[in-house]
């Protein structure tokens, strides 16, 4: 799943897939495996959202890529809707090694005769676990659209959910706003094997390595964990913002972190938050063959949130 949103992300340049919707659409830590790692027994505090809790009648023709299956339903309003599953169960691959999603999937969003439009600014899609210990985050999409002639139209965004646990996902758009719970676990032992993800073969040459400004950078960031203090700063009550250097690779991900500035204090908190971040990929000759992957040399900014403040 996560090749082909890279193979996605790359072509598209990191903007949305948008398709009309009259046309076809097709945990725990990770600190490595555990017996607890995605049992399917969830939190007695983490109700999901079911069919029970209202179905949105989608208008006829709906998009139908990926077809909405017997196990799925809408749910939403005509403003802001999506597919959920009938269970509200996400399955995922159980992570093998450290920042590694537990989820990586694509979700679609549709509207009613209203088209999302990029002068209304982007979908924004915000997740936290409610059931225990997990970074929250922020997935940012550019609402560019192109609805059908009936005037409905739908984006498919990435879903990245960083541990298993029961997860309160949050989708925003202009003034509309959806809340849904899903349970995110593994899939049973038996068919871990056969949906193992192969990582893409490795490149015949290196990247290309540019330097691209922090702010300009900063433009591309399309994934966010959202850092926490420290127990020791939140003692202190110290909150401020780190700089730090980086090379974002050719998979959009930062490595090669180092320290240049900030409190000491939130230096390791701010890369571990780092390490979960999403760039768009960056890439030269795009929409040519071939087209060449770059690496980007730069600066992170992160900023903490201040003590006792609800993020």
């Amino acid at each position: 799943m996560l090749l082909s949103r890279l193979i996605n992300v790359v072509l598209l340049s990191f903007s949305l897939m948008v398709l009309p919707l009259t046309s076809r659409v097709s945990a725990q830590e990770n600190t490595g495996p555990s017996e607890k790692v995605g049992q399917d027994t969830r939190a007695a505090n983490c109700r999901v959202t079911l069919p029970s809790d209202g179905v949105f009648e989608a208008p006829s023709p709906v998009y139908s890529w990926p077809s909405r299956t017997p196990d799925q339903f809408f749910f939403g309003t005509a403003g802001l809707w999506t597919v959920l599953p009938a269970d509200g169960i996400w399955r995922g691959q159980v992570p093998s090694k450290p920042h590694e999603f537990a989820y990586d999937s694509k979700l679609s969003w549709g509207r009613t005769h209203v088209a999302f439009l990029e002068k209304d600014g982007p979908l924004t899609v915000r997740g936290k676990r409610i059931d225990g210990p997990g970074p929250s985050f922020i997935e940012t999409f550019d609402s560019i659209a192109f609805p059908g002639e009936d005037g409905n139209a739908m984006v498919v965004s990435g879903i990245s959910i960083p541990v298993f646990g029961c997860w309160e996902i949050t989708g925003h758009y202009k003034d509309q706003e959806l809340t849904f719970t899903v349970w995110v676990t593994s899939f049973p032992k038996h068919e871990q094997s056969s949906r193992a993800f192969s990582p893409p073969p490795a490149r015949e040459t290196a990247a290309r390595r540019i330097q691209v400004d922090g702010e300009t950078q900063a433009a591309s960031l399309v994934y966010r964990v959202i850092p926490e203090l420290p127990a020791s700063a939140k003692a202190a009550n110290v909150s401020a913002t780190v700089v730090l250097h980086a090379v974002i690779g050719t998979d959009g991900r930062a490595n090669e972190l180092s320290y240049v500035s900030g409190p000491q204090l939130l230096v390791e908190a701010a890369m571990e938050a780092v390490r979960w971040w999403q760039y768009r990929i960056a890439v030269t000759n795009l929409g040519q063959d071939p087209y060449e992957y770059e690496e980007v040399d730069t600066t992170i900014t992160v900023v903490f949130p201040a003590p006792g403040i609800e993020h």
